[in-house]
C-alpha cells in the first residue's frame, strides 16, 4: 500500500463520519509568531481550539505537511539514527471542535486501524497520560484492550504545540515490529528508544491553554 492510498483511505474514513476534509495549510504558519514552521496538523485550527474563531464545521480531517527542525518538536538529532524520525512528513489528523471527545476519538482510531486497515490487534499497544483513568478505562472497557497492553507515561503523553498555546493529555497507539527489530534487552517494552515499537497514532485531548 502506498502513502497516497493510506492518505486517501484515512480522509475518506473520516469524511464518511461527518468530518470536513480541510487542505493542508502552509509550512509557514499564518498570524502565529509562536511558531517558525507548521509542526502539527492542529496548528491551522489553533484559534478554533481557543474559541477565537468559528467555522461552518465542527469536525475536520486533514493531511498536514509538517516540518520538525527546531523548537518544541525538534527531531533533527534523531533523523538517521532511528527508523521513525523525519524532518518533513505529512500528519494525518482528525479534529473535533466541541463535538466529540475521548470516547469517540478512541473508537474512531481503533476502528480505522483494526477494521479499515486490518492491522493485527495482537501487535498493537496503547499508552495514556499517567493520571488519565478515563482514557485507560475507555481502551479497556470499550475497545477490549487488555490492561497489560495499556501503558501510562508522564511527559510523553502530554502534548503541546510549543511553549504556549493549546495542550493536553494524549493517548498513543504503537505497532510492534517484532523482537528482531528491537534492542534485545529483556525489559524492552513500549517506551523503549529502540525501533521495535513504532508510534502510529496520537489522540491529543486539548483541555488546556498555556
Amino acid at each position: 500500500m502506498t502513502g497516497k492510498e493510506v492518505r486517501e483511505r484515512f480522509l475518506k474514513f473520516y469524511s464518511d463520519r461527518g468530518h470536513t476534509v480541510v487542505s493542508s495549510s502552509n509550512l509557514i504558519p499564518k498570524n502565529d509568531p509562536t511558531l517558525l514552521f507548521t509542526n502539527a496538523g492542529m496548528n491551522q485550527f489553533k484559534d478554533l481550539f481557543l474559541g477565537l474563531e468559528k467555522r461552518d464545521y465542527i469536525r475536520a480531517c486533514s493531511s498536514q505537511k509538517c516540518v520538525r527542525a527546531g523548537g518544541q518538536h525538534n527531531d533533527l538529532e534523531n533523523v538517521g539514527r532511528t527508523a521513525r524520525h523525519h524532518t518533513f512528513f505529512e500528519m494525518l489528523g482528525n479534529f473535533s471542535f466541541g463535538d466529540y471527545f475521548k470516547k469517540e476519538a478512541i473508537a474512531f482510531a481503533w476502528e480505522f486501524l483494526t477494521q479499515e486497515m486490518k492491522l493485527d490487534k495482537n501487535r498493537l499497544y496503547v499508552s495514556v497520560y499517567k493520571d488519565d483513568d478515563e482514557a485507560a478505562a475507555i481502551w479497556h472497557e470499550q475497545e477490549g484492550v487488555s490492561l497489560d497492553r495499556i501503558y501510562r507515561f508522564d511527559e510523553d503523553n502530554f502534548w503541546s504545540m510549543g511553549d504556549t498555546g493549546p495542550c493536553g493529555p494524549c493517548t498513543e497507539i504503537f505497532w510492534d515490529n517484532g523482537p528482531e527489530t528491537g534492542c534485545g534487552s529483556t525489559d524492552c517494552a513500549v517506551g523503549c528508544d529502540c525501533d521495535r515499537y513504532t508510534e502510529i497514532w496520537n489522540n491529543v485531548f486539548m483541555q488546556f491553554n498555556r
